[in-house]
């Protein structure tokens, strides 16, 4: 349907129909996550934009002078702090902000993958001693590797008192707030300054439709809007609202539509169900790893992400890790599974499953686990 109508939703005139369904779902999805309903969002690309605009707004926000006019050399070096598990997109909007990849400081991680409180709070202190200026922490909702959950009540606190913005990425894991199985600590995030959340993972969404929140009104618009004089209008007489102030994307298609639809027909007791059924699911392919030979889990389970290792008797270094990689190549190529690989601390490559599908089902992962084990079993033992 949008591909045929095609609208412009940059500007209200040219979608306004489009334009309120947009900030209609943004009012919905604020609700599933508990976020106050004067704070404002924006769709984009997907996650990776979302925590893109975001970092844009903290810089703006919390540098204490004027970004967008006098640049990022006007004061003294950005500093801010993520957790060594983080997403790369994270590196790349330091970049793309002109703070500079090294304004990122990669706070170290416990045996959970979480965020080292007391690392971070030394780290903090020391670049305040060397004139560096702290404005951020990035908390994870669900790691990209692992699914771990960072301590956001305590991170809340800790940049509370520190003075320090609280952007959650919840690209992945921030819609399983609503699930009844999800870490308490996922929805503190409802007290941060911003949020970055993708519909198209698990809420289902076709690509593209990534979300940016942020809790104080006009912070967006501030950081985003040019007011040219060709796209002026009267807003306070008629109260439109045009997206392109708030990214900076003009040209733009309507993203919101399909969200908007999904929220309408399954509701947030729906999507409740279902992102329980997911993490479900994988907690029954945590046990079958546990319970098969020659499987072994690599990592505490986060959400509905499952990381594990086959390592059959008599194979150890670099053959084992080049074996983990001919797995999930074979599972594959086999058409049994699109599974991928993380690099986990400490112990090499992990097969990982992230199930974010409602359709998945107990027997899929039970076709998983049985057949990892198999294919390792036969490529150890050669030709």
């Amino acid at each position: 349907m949008v591909s045929a109508v095609n609208p412009n939703l940059g500007l209200w005139r040219g979608g306004p129909a489009g334009t309120a369904i947009e900030l209609q779902s943004i009012d919905w999805l604020k609700e599933l996550l508990g976020y106050p309903p004067e704070a404002e969002g924006v769709y984009s690309s997907g996650g990776q934009f979302a925590n893109v605009l975001a970092l844009a707004v903290m810089r703006d926000r919390m540098a204490g002078w004027d970004v967008r006019t006098a640049g990022t050399n006007a004061g003294p070096h950005l500093r801010l702090y993520v957790s060594e598990e983080l997403h790369y997109c994270h590196q790349q909007a330091a970049e793309l902000l002109g703070m500079g990849r090294e304004a990122l400081r990669l706070v170290p991680t416990d045996e959970a993958y979480r965020m080292q409180l007391n690392a971070l709070q030394e780290m903090i202190a020391a670049d305040r001693a060397t004139g560096d200026k702290p404005i951020g922490v990035i908390a994870s909702a669900g790691t990209i590797g692992t699914g771990a959950v960072d301590p956001i009540p305590a991170l809340r606190e800790l940049t509370r008192a520190e003075g320090l913005w609280l952007h959650v990425d919840g690209a992945y894991g921030a819609f399983a707030a609503i699930a009844p199985s999800a870490p308490p600590e996922l929805r503190a995030m409802a007290e941060a300054d911003s949020i970055a959340c993708d519909p198209h993972k698990w809420l289902f969404a076709p690509i593209d439709a990534g979300v940016t929140l942020v809790r104080e009104p006009g912070l967006l618009e501030r950081s985003f809007a040019f007011h040219a004089a060709y796209l002026h209008h009267d807003r306070e007489a008629d109260a439109r609202v045009d997206l392109a102030e708030l990214s900076p994307e003009n040209s733009r298609r309507a993203r919101g539509l399909k969200v908007w639809a999904s929220l309408l027909a399954y509701g947030a007791d729906g999507y409740r169900e279902m992102i329980e059924q997911n993490i479900q699911i994988a907690a029954h392919l945590e046990r079958l790893v546990e319970e098969t030979d020659d499987l072994v889990l690599a990592a505490p389970r986060g959400l509905s992400i499952v990381c594990w290792r086959v390592e059959p008797p008599g194979i150890q270094g670099e053959a084992l890790e080049a074996l983990q990689h001919r797995v999930i190549e074979e599972l594959q190529r086999s058409g049994i599974a699109m599974v991928s690989n993380a690099r986990l601390k400490g112990g090499g490559t992990a097969i990982r499953a992230c199930v974010v599908n409602f359709r998945t089902g107990e027997e899929d992962v039970e076709a998983v686990a049985a057949a990892s084990a198999e294919i390792g079993r036969k490529l150890a033992a050669g030709p």
